[in-house]
């Protein structure tokens, strides 16, 4: 039997509040409110951003803009302006500009440290663990690229071991070259994808265990295994 519940939570909330989540919890498909919270409260994580800049930011500017509407007022009141003002608004307008480029060009680098095209394996492994453990979907394009990039680890591998073989000759070396930097790998779905990763892994760690007790040689016989996993998945 299971245990009952012996303990409340009690929350005041709006009419509209309590409804938003109920309905809430039936939508996402649990089974009642309590269940839904325990989730939510077991999956929140919070993402903090310093706001700071942005603050400073705000600040510089309207501290401009008082300026230059302290200027424009006087302009209006005496019916004149000197060169010298006309000289006080272009430099301010300037200030604004560079201001504006500045931040702008900090959100640019922003952008390019968290977008997924620049990080590390690593890094890219660390992602997806958190995204994981915080019950996050993660992002089909994210797994994609981690996908590929084990794939390109394994292909330099098994080239270099072609090129340090004296026994291949180096249009093997240019086959494998293509074949990697060819159309198959963006074409095949990812299901096939997946099995042609997993070949090639289990190809380079069994030419790694064989090269780590012999010469280092790459043999017909290597070079006929591998020719036989290419063709399955090439795509002409």
């Amino acid at each position: 039997m299971a245990n009952r519940r012996t303990t409340y939570l009690q929350m005041s909330l709006e009419h509209e509040e309590k409804d938003y989540i109920k309905n809430k919890a039936i939508e996402l498909g649990y089974k009642n409110v309590s269940a839904f919270l325990i989730d939510s409260a077991k999956s929140h994580f919070k993402l903090e951003v310093d706001m700071k800049a942005y603050r400073d930011l705000t600040k510089e500017i309207n501290y401009i803009g008082k300026n230059i509407n302290s200027l424009i007022r006087r302009i209006n009141t005496d019916g004149i302006y000197t060169d010298n003002d006309i000289d006080f608004l272009r430099v301010n307008q300037k200030k604004i500009i560079k201001i504006m480029n500045t931040e702008y060009d900090r959100l640019l680098d922003l952008k390019t440290k968290f977008n997924s095209d620049s990080l590390s394996k690593k890094q890219k492994e660390k992602l997806i663990k958190s995204l994981s453990e915080n019950q996050i979907k993660i992002p089909k394009k994210l797994v994609l690229e981690e996908l590929y990039e084990k794939i390109k680890e394994d292909f330099v591998y098994i080239i270099e071991c072609i090129e340090n073989s004296p026994e291949q000759e180096i249009e093997v070396t240019e086959y494998v070259w293509q074949y990697l930097y060819g159309d198959t790998l963006y074409k095949l779905d990812d299901n096939e994808l997946i099995k042609l990763a997993d070949s090639i892994f289990i190809f380079a760690q069994k030419l790694k265990f064989k090269l780590s007790k012999l010469d280092n040689v790459f043999s017909d016989d290597d070079w006929f295994e591998l020719k036989d996993i290419l063709d399955e998945y090439e795509i002409y």
